[in-house]
């Protein structure tokens, strides 16, 4: 294709180049001739041989000399009449330019025009053939026009020497193809090595087949260049995200202004499977840097929906916690059932009749007082199952006398969720402590629900305070995928209600959670959403 363009374009530049040529050729030959003609009209001899009694006997060997001199086709003096006194072909001397005559004694305007005193060339066609020819008038002595010379040179004669240099139009187009079909070649090898040898149908089908894969995967993809302007984004990201279309170049600062990827295209680290929240969703964002022949050209973030998975999640933490519960109070009620098996056996009636009334009072103190102080069911039967389970593993489990929570629609789940793994983590602190208890405060306190969940474990060593919350991290020895899920999961839902959950020491680890009311929650939520351009 390109050796194709080279090849039209040097055509029609060396037709261009003939062209002009001929027209230059054209308008010099008539300049030339134009001048010849205003010199022989202007000899002495000439003007003086009009008044002679034979005119061609001195004019005629005077424009033969001319003519052969200046290698011209013809130089033709006549008269007012148009009578000859000269032409190349002495047959033609004495005899009219106009043969045959024009009707009515008319003269042709070429003639007309020398003879009313003008001078001009012009190409027309005569008796030596097709020519360019200057007529310019003679004057006599009183000023008049006596007649007229014409001198012209033969139009084959000028397509002589435009073919005399053709060599050189042609070993100059010659050149130019040369030249061009290497540098055409030069670049298309450049160009196809930058392409990888692909051809542009190809490049094409991989585009197509790029552009399904982003938009068919379930993972939200966002890439950036080196300068940090947004190159790729597929649909499931702009759906995440809530970002509209078109954002394609702009920088992703101003897109997303918290995407991390300015960071990663600093530092040149991966960051893989990092927990936030954004428009009310749970994602997981990885961001990975991306090299070309060892050379960060840019970024690539994807974004994993996780909000399905937490839900899940929760409620798998709620049948773990009511199981446990259940069997704990199974285990319970077993060692209860045996020991007061024994006494009856032993015929320790009265002391028998007292356990069980030791027995069922704690666990009836608990059932008759957490309805009255706590008023969501699900949060009430949680502390019980949780009480159950302190008994059985010997942990002294309290609520605060100061407690008091109301019911509160659409959060009583929530709550269940940071309390159980709140409670949980802290009866895990304690395990194998001298002294193990566990305290819980839950109160609301100027429309906020405050709580304090306080145990007398070893407490959070300060360099760890701020990566317990992390997803994956715990402070417990344990197999790998067990731990580190129960406190990411209290910060995260903390702050997607707008709340605050901070960890202090004092005798033990002491987390206190903060939730604001109901409508700074959803405030907080529809600016979340809104925030996203």
């Amino acid at each position: 294709m390109q050796i194709g363009i080279v090849v039209l374009v040097a055509a029609l530049m060396s037709g261009a180049i003939v062209s002009v040529l001929a027209r230059m050729a054209g308008q010099q030959s008539g300049e030339r001739v134009l001048g010849i003609a205003h010199t022989v009209a202007l000899m002495p001899a000439v003007r003086d041989a009009f008044n002679a009694p034979d005119p061609p006997a001195t004019i005629q060997p005077l424009a033969e000399s001319v003519r052969q001199a200046a290698g011209l086709s013809f130089v033709v003096v006549a008269n007012r009449d148009l009578i000859r006194y000269s032409h190349p072909n002495p047959e033609l001397i004495g005899k009219s330019l106009e043969d045959p005559p024009l009707p009515d004694g008319a003269i042709p305007e070429d003639d007309a025009r020398a003879l009313r005193g003008e001078a001009f060339f012009v190409e027309e066609d005569g008796s030596l053939g097709r020519s360019i020819r200057a007529k310019v008038p003679v004057y006599a002595d009183d000023g008049s026009v006596s007649g007229e010379v014409s001198v012209g040179v033969g139009v084959e004669r000028i397509q002589d020497v435009l073919i005399s240099h053709l060599p050189e139009v042609a070993g100059a187009v010659a050149l130019a193809l040369l030249l061009g079909t290497g540098i055409s070649y030069l670049v298309a090898r450049h160009v196809k090595g930058q392409m990888l040898g692909l051809e542009p149908a190809e490049i094409a089908s991989l585009l197509e087949q790029r552009e399904a894969m982003l938009q068919g995967i379930r993972e939200g993809v966002l890439a950036v260049d080196r300068a940090g302007l947004i190159t790729v984004i597929n649909d499931e990201a702009r759906r995440l995200l809530e970002i509209p279309q078109g954002v394609e170049g702009w920088p992703i600062q101003e897109v997303i202004p918290e995407s991390g990827l300015p960071r990663v295209l600093r530092s040149g680290t991966a960051e893989a499977d990092q927990s936030t929240y954004t428009n009310g969703r749970a994602i997981v964002v990885s961001r990975v840097p991306v090299r070309i022949r060892g050379r960060l050209v840019g970024a690539i973030a994807t974004f994993r929906d996780q909000t399905e998975l937490e839900q899940l999640a929760r409620e798998l933490h709620g049948a773990r916690s009511s199981a446990d519960t259940l069997r704990a109070q199974a285990h319970e009620f077993a060692n209860k059932l045996h020991t007061i098996a024994g006494m009856l056996e032993l015929g320790w009636h009265d002391e028998a009749v007292a356990y069980i009334t030791r027995a069922t009072r704690q666990q009836q103190e608990w059932i008759d007082e957490l309805p009255r102080r706590i008023g969501d069911p699900a949060l009430a039967a949680l502390l019980i199952g949780k009480a159950s389970v302190a008994s059985e593993r010997g942990i002294t489990f309290s609520l605060s006398p100061d407690s008091q929570l109301e019911a509160h629609d659409g959060l009583g789940d929530v709550l269940a969720t940071i309390v159980g793994n709140l409670v949980e983590n802290a009866f895990d602190a304690v395990e194998g402590q001298p002294r193990r208890e566990v305290a819980l405060y839950i109160r609301n306190r100027d429309d906020d629900i405050q709580l304090e969940v306080r145990d007398s474990g070893p407490g959070v060593p300060p360099a760890l305070a701020a990566r317990i919350f992390e997803a994956g991290y715990s402070t417990k020895a344990t197999s790998a995928g067990q731990r580190g899920i129960g406190l990411a999961l209290v910060k995260r839902l903390v702050t997607q209600h707008a709340g605050e959950v901070s960890v202090r020491n004092d005798g033990g680890a002491v987390f206190t959670v903060r939730l604001p009311p109901w409508g700074a929650r959803t405030a907080h939520r529809n600016g979340k959403a809104q925030s996203s351009p």
